[in-house]
This record gives structure tokens, C-alpha cells and sequence, in this order.
């Protein structure tokens, strides 16, 4: 594997996990705000916005990962 195709999966994978970390907080505050009817409401919310996508490419979103992670943010 090339340098540039190592520094395009390093890159990409810091930012998800950068995302992931933004979007862990977000569940938070928002769970410490409005309790866990709201983290249950963006969970169902969420998961009709991945239903909603494409999977023409072969790539889809993964629908127990989104489950999973409002389930450990209630």
C-alpha cells in the first residue's frame, strides 16, 4: 500500500472517529437536557434517515451500529 492511500485511510479514519466523539457528546447533552425519550426520538429519527439511503453503491449505513450507539447513550 502506497504512503498516499495510508495517509487517506489514516485521515479518514481520525475523522470518524473525530465525528463520533462530537456526535457522542451531542447524545449527551441531549440526554442530560431532555432525558431519554429525546436520545429514543433521535434514535428513531436516525434510523429512518439510514433507511432512506442508496445502497446502489454496495455501501449503506450500518443499522445496529446506529442502534447500538443511542442504546449506550440512554
Amino acid at each position: 500500500m502506497s504512503n498516499n492511500v495510508q495517509d487517506i485511510l489514516d485521515h479518514t479514519g481520525s475523522s470518524l472517529i473525530t465525528l463520533n466523539c462530537i456526535v457522542a457528546g451531542l447524545a449527551n447533552q441531549l440526554k442530560t437536557t431532555q432525558g431519554t425519550a429525546a436520545v429514543e426520538a433521535a434514535q428513531a429519527h436516525a434510523l429512518e434517515v439510514a433507511k432512506a439511503y442508496s445502497t446502489a453503491d454496495g455501501v449503506a449505513p450500518d443499522m445496529k451500529l446506529i442502534t447500538d450507539f443511542f442504546n449506550a447513550h440512554k
